[in-house]
């Protein structure tokens, strides 16, 4: 049990540690694609435990959990194609369930909605939209071999803002790190003459850019595989776990 004293001391960017499931076997994906409908996936374990930062403490109906984001991804993958670009939220909830699912609870992958959450800002993307020409795809139709219908529509979900024009803060620092990883957002950025689709990326020059290109209109595999790291959101149950102080101003965390 976590008692409410503790919890009060807890700040956004509050490191907690835990132990990681320890796995025998990478995670495999849900299907197995090959061909022209390329993707992979690679994951490995580094150590035997991780950290969380505390961003918050949030309500499910009338429970109360503490909301954690990993603050190293150590997790590698890949994704490639139209196939990367159609699954590739899915997967990184999977995976994020595979891990963690037993031990914490609502598991699942950052998304770019926690970022916004936690730099205070909301971003919307434009309205700018893209209208398929014959023989164009969209990720969905390529996964299903055929084009996709002339003159339908796409609209713009791609946006980015600069690390330098927000505030100086903790969350920003914990949202910028060395390591590129993965938000669980689909995105599409539209051109005059074409459509990229893929997931979100945020990088090590300081930018959360939901352009990150691994398909395009034309149905090219841009740049072949594009790798990243994943990042977790999870939820603690106070009720499940105690906190004990460590050195640095750091938590460590206890399953009762």
């Amino acid at each position: 049990m976590i008692s409410n004293d503790v919890l009060n001391e807890l700040t956004v960017g509050t490191v907690i540690k835990s132990d990681v499931p320890k796995r025998k076997w990478d995670y495999m994906s849900y299907k197995n694609r090959n061909g022209k409908e390329n993707q992979s996936f690679s994951l490995r374990m580094y150590g035997d435990t991780i950290d969380w930062i505390f961003v918050g403490v949030n309500f499910v109906g009338r429970k109360k959990f503490l909301k954690c984001i990993e603050r190293d991804p150590t997790f590698y993958m890949e994704f490639g194609g139209g196939v990367g670009s159609f699954y590739c939220e899915k997967e990184l909830s999977n995976i994020a369930r595979y891990w963690f699912g037993k031990k914490f609870s609502y598991p699942r992958s950052i998304k770019v909605e926690d970022i916004n959450l936690l730099l205070g800002v909301e971003v919307k993307p434009s309205n700018k939209r893209y209208t398929f020409k014959k023989n164009d795809y969209s990720p969905e139709s390529f996964t299903k071999h055929r084009t996709e219908y002339e003159g339908t529509h796409v609209r713009h979900l791609a946006y980015s803002y600069d690390k330098d024009e927000l505030p100086t803060s903790t969350a920003a620092e914990m949202v910028f790190l060395e390591k590129n990883y993965w938000l669980a957002s689909k995105t599409v950025a539209v051109e005059r003459e074409c459509a990229y689709f893929g997931v979100g990326e945020v990088t090590s020059d300081g930018c959360v850019n939901m352009g990150h290109s691994l398909f395009k209109s034309t149905g090219e595999a841009l740049g072949g595989i594009n790798s990243a790291y994943v990042r977790f959101v999870v939820y603690i149950d106070p009720e499940k776990y105690s906190l004990v102080k460590l050195k640095n101003e750091s938590y460590g965390l206890i399953e009762l």
